[in-house]
């Protein structure tokens, strides 16, 4: 996975954790550009792990 991707999916995960629904937007808008299968399977991965 590209690491742009990578880190533009923890920044996402920090962004709903806090709330932050126009970081998430923005940040969502920069992960569409990058990211392939692995990056969105890799997303929905860190949603569903145990905090």
């Amino acid at each position: 996975m590209e690491p742009l991707a990578r880190e533009t999916i923890e920044a996402i995960v920090r962004a709903v954790r806090d709330g932050d629904d126009a970081r998430i937007r923005s940040l969502l808008s920069v992960l569409a550009e990058v990211a392939d299968t692995t990056a969105r399977l890799y997303l929905r991965e860190r949603f569903y792990l145990p905090q």
